[in-house]
């Protein structure tokens, strides 16, 4: 699953002209991996919290599918924050990514 989440981050992301410039030379793979690696965790915990049922509620676009998104843009914001040096606009923009990422994924 990690693979098609960093194929979607890369999409997301990299592909973006506004993202992608912002992003310094260099650092794209490993800022794609960490977006990639914290949209899995946060879908992991998503399920693994909410048992069967919220999974079932996650992937069929039951309630609180906007949160869960929401919580992990918050998480992968928080996981790149310092970390490569990015400015809070294009965190932002990475952020604001996430929830198309899952929307695919649930596709």
């Amino acid at each position: 699953m990690l693979d098609k989440v960093l194929d979607l981050v890369k999409q997301h992301v990299s592909n973006n002209p506004e993202i992608a410039k912002l992003i310094p030379p260099g650092q794209e793979e490993d800022v794609n991996k960490e977006v990639a690696s914290g949209v899995n965790e946060g879908l992991k915990n998503s399920f693994s919290s909410g048992g069967i049922g919220g999974m079932l509620s996650s992937l069929t676009g039951g309630s609180g599918n906007g949160d869960m998104s929401e919580n992990i843009a918050k998480a992968v914001a928080d996981r790149l924050q310092g970390k490569f040096g990015l400015s809070p606009e294009v965190i932002k923009k990475i952020s604001n990514a996430i929830p198309g990422i899952v929307q695919q994924l649930r596709g």
